[in-house]
Order: C-alpha cells, then sequence, then structure tokens
C-alpha cells in the first residue's frame, strides 16, 4: 500500500511522521497480525428450494439435491458449504393434499454441478450432506420464522430456489433435530 504524506493532522499515522517530507512517497506494511492479502473464507448463504417430498426423499436417501425440474443455472449459484432447506408443499409434484412441510435439511458438499440420468431424461445436481432430522410441518411455525411475516411469502417459492436468512435456517435446523416446544420455549427465554 503506498500513501502520499500530507501536512495534515492525520499524517500522525505514519510512522515517524517528523522525518517524512510532505509530498514524500511512503510504503507502510502490514502489521503482523494482518491478513496477507489470501483468500478470505467464504461467506455461507443459505437457500431453500421447493419439491414434492416424494423427489426430496429421493434425493435425501442418495445423498444430492435437484431444483428447478433439473435446470443447472439454479445450482450453479449455490457454494459449497451452502445450507439447504427442502419445502414440500404436497407429496407427490402436482398434487393438491396440502403436506406443506419441511423436509429435509442440510449442507452443500464440496464439488460442482453435475449431469444425471433419470427415467425422465437428464437433470443437473449437487451432492449434499443431509442431517438426519425428521419432517417437519410449517404451520406450526408460521409466527417464528423471518421470511413467512410477509402476507404473500408463498409467492416467492414459485422460483423453486430463493435465498433464505441464517436465522431462519438455523431455527430450521434446530428445531428438526429437536423437540420444537423445547425449542420454543428456550427461544422465548432468550
Amino acid at each position: 500500500m503506498i500513501f502520499k504524506a500530507s501536512n495534515r493532522d492525520d499524517a500522525a499515522l505514519f510512522p515517524r511522521e517528523e522525518s517524512i517530507n510532505p509530498g514524500a512517497t511512503v510504503r507502510l506494511l502490514p502489521h503482523a497480525n494482518v491478513s496477507r492479502g489470501g483468500p478470505k473464507p467464504a461467506e455461507r448463504s443459505y437457500w431453500l428450494a421447493v419439491a414434492s417430498a416424494e423427489h426430496v426423499r429421493l434425493g435425501r436417501e442418495h445423498g444430492f439435491m435437484q431444483v428447478c425440474h433439473g435446470k443447472p443455472a439454479p445450482l450453479k449459484r449455490i457454494k459449497p458449504g451452502d445450507g439447504i432447506v427442502y419445502y414440500s408443499p404436497s407429496l407427490t409434484m402436482g398434487g393438491k393434499d396440502g403436506f406443506q412441510s419441511f423436509t429435509a435439511i442440510g449442507y452443500v458438499r464440496e464439488g460442482e454441478v453435475y449431469r444425471a440420468e433419470m427415467d425422465c431424461g437428464k437433470a443437473y445436481r449437487r451432492d449434499v450432506d443431509w442431517l438426519d432430522a425428521p419432517e417437519q410441518p410449517l404451520r406450526p411455525l408460521l409466527g417464528w420464522l423471518d421470511f413467512t411475516q410477509d402476507k404473500n411469502w408463498g409467492y416467492r417459492l414459485r422460483f423453486g430456489l430463493v435465498d433464505f436468512g441464517q436465522s431462519d435456517f438455523e431455527f430450521l435446523q434446530e428445531i428438526m433435530t429437536s423437540e420444537l416446544e423445547v425449542v420454543k420455549q428456550r427461544r422465548l427465554q432468550a
């Protein structure tokens, strides 16, 4: 990093300011505890994917995720380490059974989007480490999740993959791996 010294008061930030001539070039060395410009750890993102429970269960069983009828573009937005939650409006694709549950939660594995063969053709997938968590109905959580605070929250889900808040993800992870009432009491006391 290179700075031009000046006569201003902030010139005192430079080492040995009394020995620096105004207008001279000064090279500042980084402090020993400061990063040397290496790669910063990537921030984790959280995603809400939408698919029928039947499709999500198949993905959980085989360790992958697939969204938007197998299109690759949405999966390319997801990075290894990102958190994934699946919401299933129905048990089967196109069903009108009102299932409305969170059906899987996990973290994306290292690796790229890949193409897989299916009975109906080819689809793109990503590998995911799914947590051992039971399915959780949405209705008891409506007042607890930030993303459901807008009265038209379901409208966003038509895209099949939407960004999801970290606090909502952590809340769902907590309730899907323990008892809902215990988590609600703990949250109310905090």
